[in-house]
Order: structure tokens, then C-alpha cells, then sequence
């Protein structure tokens, strides 16, 4: 990337004031998605991370003169400060400000997908055209480019890094230091590349009769101070902390696998739960409706901690999805209602593969309805 030049034309300074005034006023429903800045040539939808021939980065526009200025004193000092930063080499593009939206309407990308330049400006552009305002991305092996949260950041996205604590659950009694040290070294790097969120994962005791014999409230303690540990780094780099936990847990009071929603409240500012219908197994009602799956798990979240942001990780994937009698963007649309109509503070939708082809077409249909939906209500 080229160095900014020391004196920067005022135009530049008041379209990067504007851009900042214009993220903060991301909102969670029926608001059409803005303009897309990246022109693409689509993928095939069985195939969304392998296409050719897409814009480059550069084909970003700075923008325009005549973009409505933020009325907002604090935030102009914001970017005023950031761009001084900028202009004196203290930080670099990716620590651009990027404020987190008042209801996060999320996907997630795999590590590999989001450092594929030409993958992740297809998705900066589905997300753009369907009202996408955050990508949840693996932050744990190749690092983004200063290109890469650039285009992220450029285009309004809020970027979340996830963080994987212990692969499929810790088995052992307690962590491994050096292993700890490793997860906080991620933290700090996600942080300092640009990320504006921490989420972590696998954040538990393994699901295993092996650790039975460990008492809850020792599990609750080991999980607890592995969160106090990463809040103090988050706080320290100014950025938030969020944690994942399963779906059952919304559910239950105490289980075996150390998560608790009072001790992930204590320390997390966001708490995604994930409450995929397919997953409740052997549950044939949760997961034939997924409406009503998802409502409960984030109502009961709410209300056993309400100081915390809950923003649910909802199925957008096919798995068990036929005793529903629904086609899978009608029953990622269901899920969506359901997070609206629970309170909740968003959701990221999860697919493994990152094909949202079904996605896009519920976000279509979300949109399509929303006046219906808002008549209906106030009847």
C-alpha cells in the first residue's frame, strides 16, 4: 500500500468523516442495502469461492464531495485523530474506525475464503447488494492483507475475528499455559490487524464421560479465568470480546462442558449462541421448527443476562432441515423472524462452505416482506 502523503486534501479528510458518520447509522430491519461499490462478475452459486476476474481493491471508490457530513462533534474528532495518526505513520489503514452496528446482520468466512482477494470482494459485494453489515472471519492461520480489512472496512463491513480456544473442547483438567499463550498472542495480532471484535470459540470442556468426574464449579472457573485472561487483552487493545456457546446451554442451567450463560455474562460484551435446529438432537420439535428454536434459545438469553449483547448464530445450512417441510431459505427466513421478533441484538448465519445462495435469496424475501411484517404488528 502507498504511503499517505503528509498533507491530505480536505475533500479526502471530509469523505473519510462522512463514511465514519455513515456506518454508525447501520440499522437492523427493513433498511434497503446500500449501493454496492464493487462491480463483480458472479460465481456460480455451487461454487461461490472460485470465480475469475473480479474488480481489484483499487476499484474501491473514495466517497463523493457531496456525501451528507456526520453531525456528530465526537465522531468527527474520531477520524480527525485517526487521520493525524495516519498522516504521522502511527497506524495504519486497518486500524480505521469501524463502529460495530446497532444490530449485526452477519456471515461467516473461513480463513481461507477471506484471504483469497477475489473471493472476499464477492462476498464484500453479496453482502453490500443484501444488507450484510458483518463477516465473522477465522482468524487462526494466514493474516489478512492491509488490502484485505481495507476493502472489509471500506465498504461498511464490520470485521470479527474468530478465535478457536480448545479444537472440539479442552481434555484436560485444566489448559495448557503455553497453549493459553498462543490464544492471547491471537487475540493481541486479530486486534492489531484491524479486527474489531474477538470471538471466541470452542470455548469448553470436551463433551466426554472421561470428564464427568470434574466438578461444574471447577469447569465454571478454569472457562471463567481463560475469559478474565481475554478481556484484559481486549480491553488493552480497545476492542471488544464476544464467546460462542452451544445452543443447550440457553437452555440449561449447568452442564457438563463448563459453559454457563452468568459466567460467559460476566466477561464477554457479545454472546452468540448457537442455536442451529439441526442440533438439538434427538429434539424433533426444535428441529422441525426453527422458528421457535431460535426465539426460545435467544429470549432465554436475554433474560438470564441482560447486560449482554446476544447475537445468535443461525443455520444456514441444510442439515435435518426436511421435517420442517421447509426449503432452506425459508428456513433461514423463519430464523430471521425469529431473532426480530426475540429482541435479539442480530445474528451471523453459519455455513461451513460459505455458500449463501440460500442466504441471499431469505435476505431477499426478508426485505420483500418488511412492510407487511411492520402493518401487521401494529395491528
Amino acid at each position: 500500500m502507498q504511503k499517505v502523503q503528509k498533507t491530505l486534501p480536505f475533500f479526502f479528510v471530509f469523505a473519510i468523516v462522512s463514511l465514519y458518520s455513515s456506518m454508525t447509522c447501520l440499522k437492523s430491519s427493513a433498511q434497503a442495502a446500500p449501493t454496492p461499490v464493487v462491480a463483480a462478475i458472479e460465481p456460480t452459486e455451487n461454487s461461490p469461492v472460485r470465480f475469475a476476474n473480479v474488480a481489484s481493491p483499487q476499484s474501491i471508490p473514495v466517497p463523493q464531495e457531496n456525501t451528507t457530513p456526520t453531525n456528530s462533534h465526537a465522531q468527527q474528532k474520531t477520524v480527525v485523530a485517526f487521520l493525524k495518526k495516519l498522516r504521522n505513520d502511527q497506524i495504519s489503514w486497518t486500524q480505521m474506525p469501524t463502529p460495530r452496528p446497532q444490530f449485526i446482520k452477519g456471515i461467516y468466512l473461513t480463513n481461507a475464503t477471506a484471504v483469497s482477494t477475489k473471493s472476499l470482494t464477492h462476498f464484500v459485494k453479496k453482502s453490500r447488494e443484501h444488507g450484510i453489515n458483518t463477516m465473522v472471519i477465522d482468524a487462526q492461520g494466514r493474516a489478512l492483507s492491509p488490502t484485505q480489512m481495507s476493502l472489509i472496512k471500506s465498504n461498511g463491513i464490520y470485521p470479527i475475528a474468530r478465535i478457536v480456544c480448545f479444537d472440539l473442547g479442552l481434555k484436560s483438567r485444566i489448559p495448557d499455559a503455553a497453549h493459553l499463550d498462543k490464544i492471547m498472542a491471537a487475540v493481541e495480532r486479530a486486534a492489531k490487524s484491524g479486527f474489531r471484535e474477538i470471538q471466541l470459540d470452542y470455548i469448553r470442556y470436551a463433551d466426554e464421560p472421561k470428564l464427568l468426574r470434574l466438578p461444574l464449579q471447577f469447569k465454571y472457573e478454569q472457562i471463567g479465568a481463560v475469559l478474565a485472561r481475554a478481556r484484559k487483552v481486549t480491553d488493552a487493545l480497545g476492542v471488544e470480546l464476544g464467546a460462542d456457546v452451544f445452543g443447550r446451554i440457553t437452555l440449561n442451567e449447568n452442564d457438563q462442558i463448563g459453559q454457563r450463560l452468568e459466567i460467559f455474562g460476566t466477561y464477554v460484551h457479545n454472546l452468540y449462541p448457537m442455536v442451529y435446529p439441526s442440533h438439538y438432537y434427538g429434539d424433533n420439535e426444535k428441529i422441525a421448527d426453527p422458528y421457535g428454536t431460535v426465539k426460545e434459545g435467544v429470549e432465554n438469553s436475554k433474560e438470564r443476562i441482560p447486560q449482554t449483547r446476544i447475537i445468535p448464530w443461525i443455520q444456514g445450512f441444510g442439515m435435518k432441515i426436511k421435517p420442517s417441510g421447509l426449503t432452506l431459505p425459508q428456513y433461514v427466513l423463519k430464523q430471521f423472524y425469529a431473532v426480530d421478533d426475540a429482541k435479539g441484538d442480530g445474528y451471523v448465519v453459519w455455513n461451513a462452505r460459505n455458500d449463501y445462495s440460500a442466504t441471499w435469496k431469505a435476505l431477499k424475501e426478508y426485505e420483500r416482506r418488511a412492510g407487511e411484517r411492520k402493518a401487521n404488528k401494529k395491528i
